[in-house]
C-alpha cells in the first residue's frame, strides 16, 4: 500500500508544540471542534521571514503563505502542504481544499492545536522546499480579515482556473495520478489531466508542480498514451497504469463517462454525478447537500458506496470540472442533466447560457 508522505529530504514538518507522526495521517476526528480556514499562498517579497497571528483565535484559521522565489504554478502546489502537514498532527483531520477548508480537531489535541503552533510548523515545513528562498506565514483568525482573505483567495483561485481550462488533454503528453487516499482507500488512484480537476479539486497544474517541486509523493505523473476514444477520453497507457495501481481490479477508464468505466472517486468529492433511470438523465449532488436525491439516497449514502471503486452510473467530480468544456462530454454533456442541488444551481448559474439553465428548471419542475 502507498501512502502519502512528504520527501524527508526535501521537507521538514517538525514540530516542538505538537505531536507530529505520518501514522496519524488516516486519522478520523469523529468528536471534537470544527475550524473553519482557506488555503492560500502567493509569490511575493518579503522584508521580514516568520510568523504572524492575526486576531484571536475562535472558530477560523486561514493560512495566508507569501513565498519568495516561486512561480504562481508553484504557489498552488505548495497550498497543497497545509493539508499534508497538519494531517500529520496527532488528533487533527484536514478535509477540504481551497476556500473550503475544515478541520476536526479532538478535544485532547485542543490544547496544543494553537495558531502560533500551527503557523511555525508550516513555515519549516514550506521553508524546507529547496526553491523557497523566504516565507512569511500569516494565520488568520480575526473574522473580517478572514472572510476578505478568503474571498481574495476565492478570486485567485478562480483566475487560476481559468488559466487551466485553457489547456486542453490533446495538449500534453502526460496526466498525473493521485494517490493520496490509499491510506484509506489502497486500491484507489484519481485521474488528473488539464480537462479533469480531481473530485476533491486538485487541477493539472497543482499535480504538475508538485512533482516538479518534489515535496509531495502522491502525484505521479503517466503517458497518456494512444488516444482511443476522444468522446469519453479514454487513453491505451493510461488504462494500463490503472490496471497496475489497482491491481486488475480497474482495467479501463473513460474520463468524461458516468455510464462506462467512469474514473475512481476518493475521499472528500466536492459533488457527485449519479443517473436516473427513470428519467434517462443525470444529478448533481454537492456535499452540503443533507437531503435525498432524486435516486433516494443522501449524498453520504452514495459516497459510501462509490468510495475507491467503479462504479457504473456514478463519479466524484470537483466544481472546476463542471466548468470544463469536457464535462459529460460521454453522455451528451450538459444537457443530459435534469436535476442539481441548489449549491450547484449556484455554481453553474454563473457560467451556463440562459437556454440550457432554463432547460434544467423545466426538467427540475417536471421532475
Amino acid at each position: 500500500m502507498i501512502e502519502r508522505f512528504i520527501d524527508p529530504d526535501r521537507i521538514d514538518p517538525s514540530s516542538d508544540c505538537i505531536e507530529l507522526n505520518s501514522v496519524f495521517s488516516g486519522e478520523r476526528v469523529k468528536d471534537g471542534k470544527l475550524i473553519h480556514g482557506f488555503e492560500f499562498v502567493e509569490p511575493g517579497k518579503i522584508d521580514r521571514e516568520g510568523v504572524e497571528i492575526v486576531g484571536k483565535f475562535r472558530k477560523k484559521m486561514g493560512f495566508h503563505v507569501i513565498a519568495e522565489g516561486i512561480s504562481d504554478e508553484s504557489a498552488q502546489a505548495l497550498e497543497s502542504l497545509f493539508s499534508e502537514v497538519i494531517n500529520r498532527m496527532k488528533g487533527v483531520e484536514y478535509r477540504f481544499r481551497k476556500d473550503n477548508v475544515v478541520i476536526a480537531v479532538s478535544h485532547a489535541s485542543l490544547k496544543n492545536f494553537t495558531p502560533e503552533c500551527v503557523g511555525d510548523v508550516i513555515f519549516r515545513a514550506i521553508k524546507s522546499v529547496r526553491t523557497v528562498r523566504k516565507v512569511k506565514v500569516r494565520i488568520i483568525c480575526d473574522s473580517n480579515e478572514f472572510e476578505n482573505l478568503r474571498e481574495k483567495a476565492a478570486r485567485v483561485h478562480a483566475l487560476r482556473e481559468i488559466k487551466n481550462r485553457s489547456l486542453k488533454d490533446e495538449d500534453v503528453n502526460e496526466f498525473y495520478l493521485c494517490e493520496s487516499c490509499k491510506v484509506y482507500l489502497p486500491y484507489h488512484a484519481c485521474i488528473i489531466t488539464p480537462e479533469r480537476p480531481s473530485p476533491c479539486g486538485t487541477v493539472y497544474s497543482e499535480a504538475k508542480s508538485a512533482v516538479e517541486l518534489d515535496i509531495v509523493g502522491y502525484y505521479s505523473p503517466v503517458a497518456r498514451g494512444r488516444l482511443i476514444d476522444s468522446k469519453t477520453g479514454e487513453y491505451q497507457m493510461l488504462n494500463e497504469e490503472m490496471r497496475k495501481r489497482t491491481e486488475s481490479r480497474v482495467n479501463q477508464v473513460k474520463i468524461h463517462s458516468v455510464l462506462d468505466n467512469p474514473p475512481l472517486t476518493g475521499n472528500f468529492a466536492e459533488a457527485i454525478v449519479f443517473y436516473i433511470p427513470e428519467r434517462n438523465g443525470f444529478g448533481i449532488a454537492d456535499r452540503t447537500f443533507k437531503k435525498e436525491t432524486p435516486i433516494g439516497l443522501k449524498f453520504e449514502d452514495i459516497e459510501k458506496f462509490i468510495l475507491g471503486r467503479q462504479i457504473e452510473g456514478f463519479v466524484g467530480v470537483s466544481f472546476s470540472y463542471l466548468r470544463s468544456g469536457s464535462f459529460l462530454k460521454g453522455e451528451g454533456g450538459w444537457r443530459r442533466v435534469v436535476w442539481v442541488s441548489p449549491r450547484v444551481y449556484e455554481y453553474i448559474s454563473g457560467f451556463l447560457p440562459e437556454s440550457i439553465l432554463n432547460e434544467l428548471r423545466k426538467k427540475m419542475f417536471m421532475g
